[in-house]
């Protein structure tokens, strides 16, 4: 191969290499935030609330408004443990219309949407288990004082996908 071919495309690699690091989608090491325990068909998350200053925003585990994706087969058990290292007080629970998507995976939406003092208060943390018990999207977020539309606060919210088999995963969207 001539110099010029083989130079122009190491240049047109770099180049596309450079176009797709910016096209919104982030990585995620999943070992950081979910231990999967395939025997026992249990999965711990860990859910950390806290300010990135590059998004001008609370996230959970570094992602929001629905960039964060968890999927959980169904009849797996959940352990979450909530860590809210962020600014403010701040609620989480998987809900699907005004309730609790499964008993005990969060805070109830009638108690934190209403509650001024609902929530947990920088630097606390609560622990959560719960079993994947139906299939579906569900939004995984904050409704502390939410609005009747179901909307989170501060736009932090993501995705938990309850899906038919397979290996509990985290990606980005």
């Amino acid at each position: 191969m001539p110099k010029a071919g083989k130079w122009a495309g190491v240049t047109a690699l770099g180049v596309l290499g450079l176009a797709l690091a910016g096209c919104g989608t982030q990585s995620i090491n999943a070992s950081q935030w979910m231990i999967v325990h395939p025997a026992t068909k249990t999965v711990d998350l860990k859910i950390e609330s806290t300010y990135s200053s590059a998004k001008q925003a609370n996230v959970f585990d570094g992602f929001t408004q629905g960039q964060l994706v968890i999927t959980i087969p169904l009849g797996y058990h959940v352990n979450m443990d909530f860590i809210n290292n962020g600014p403010i007080p701040e609620s989480i629970g998987v809900y699907h219309d005004h309730h609790l998507a499964f008993p005990g995976a969060g805070e109830p939406y009638s108690q934190v949407a209403i509650s001024p003092s609902a929530g947990l208060l920088p630097g606390q943390s609560q622990s959560y288990t719960f079993t994947a018990s139906k299939l579906g999207t569900f939004i995984l977020g904050d409704m502390l004082n939410g609005d009747p539309n179901n909307t989170p606060t501060s736009d932090l919210w993501d995705i938990l996908k309850v899906v038919p088999s397979g290996t509990p995963s985290m990606s980005t969207s």
